[in-house]
């Protein structure tokens, strides 16, 4: 139990994304797994000390990454912080309803806390106060939705759609699921990439042969990459030495260590790797080191919290 409180009051110190933390974060913390914390949270001690955002009874458990573990006496602050607000509205939101009502939002929180909670939100939407993150649409039932999720047109895009194409103009390939712009009568055909200069590209014969040289660089092609798990460790042991062997290690700098690895597959080969418990990642506590944009934009969102910092485990 003073281990408990000793590292609740360590991440309370820290602020911002780091407390409360979520059961998971904190079973991480302490070096226990998720099941022997909240076992621990149980006992008499800690339940006049500590509270769950989430009601447990019965055989219902508490989800390890929607669950906060909070001092009982900050129970107003969290109601009204931003972090109970993302953590919720990332529980509650599916990719088919993105926007989700104020109504559905406390749901599954400890009772005392979803009525604080609901009397915040009110609040916010009176006082038009919300994190960076989220965005509302006001009215008799309120909606809450993620920035990032809100469809935006593209930068230049026209207001009103282009008018169709002349009957017999060439057509150009879309790239990265973009519309398709038709060109006008005659035009070459190219493709812009990234606001690059366009160049244009003669239509090749259908039936030509490939190029000689092409046929051999097909043959001298590079061999396949080392798997990444191999390159990961080895970029994080070197980032890590340089930087003075603390054991964290910023996403970004992980990233660009990688550039040939999109940002898909690197993100699913690293939530492999957490859970063999190889490493952890970890949020800013902004006292340190002022996050860059880059290095804010290279995080990844879970549970309300931007994760930023790697680490490497020892526990497994």
């Amino acid at each position: 139990m003073s281990r408990l409180l000793g590292v609740l009051e360590s991440q309370k110190q820290l602020g911002g994304a780091s407390y409360p933390p979520t059961l998971e974060r904190l079973a991480e913390l302490t070096g226990d797994t998720p099941a022997v914390t909240a076992k621990a949270l149980t006992t008499r001690e800690a339940k006049a000390r500590l509270l769950l955002s989430r009601g447990v009874g019965g055989k219902k458990k508490p989800a390890p990454g929607t669950t906060l573990v909070l001092l009982a006496d900050d129970l107003q602050a969290v109601a009204q912080s931003d972090r109970l607000l993302e953590l919720q509205l990332q529980s509650a939101r599916t990719a088919g309803a993105p926007a989700v009502a104020l109504a559905q939002l406390p749901k599954g929180l400890l009772p005392a806390l979803s009525r604080a909670f609901k009397a915040a939100l009110d609040q916010r939407i009176t006082e038009r106060r919300l994190p960076r993150t989220v965005g509302a649409l006001t009215g008799k039932k309120p909606l809450f939705f993620f920035i990032a999720d809100a469809v935006l047109p593209a930068a230049g895009a026209p207001v009103h759609p282009a008018a169709p194409a002349p009957h017999g103009a060439p057509r150009h390939a879309a790239l990265d699921g973009a519309p398709r712009h038709a060109a006008l009568d005659g035009a070459p055909r190219h493709a812009a990439l990234d606001g690059a200069p366009r160049h244009t590209v003669p239509d090749a014969p259908r039936d030509a042969a490939p190029h000689p040289a092409a046929a051999d660089a097909d043959a001298d092609a590079a061999p396949a990459p080392a798997p990444f798990t191999d390159r990961f460790d080895a970029a994080f042991a070197a980032l890590d030495r340089d930087a003075g062997g603390h054991n964290y290690v910023t996403l970004h700098a992980l990233r660009a260590a990688l550039p040939d690895v999109s940002r898909a597959v690197f993100d699913a080969e690293l939530a492999a790797l957490r859970r063999q418990r190889r490493y952890s990642l970890d949020p800013s506590d902004g006292r340190h080191h002022q996050m860059a944009e880059a290095e804010r934009d290279a995080g990844i969102m879970e549970a309300g919290n931007l994760l930023v910092y790697v680490a490497q485990r020892h526990d497994a």
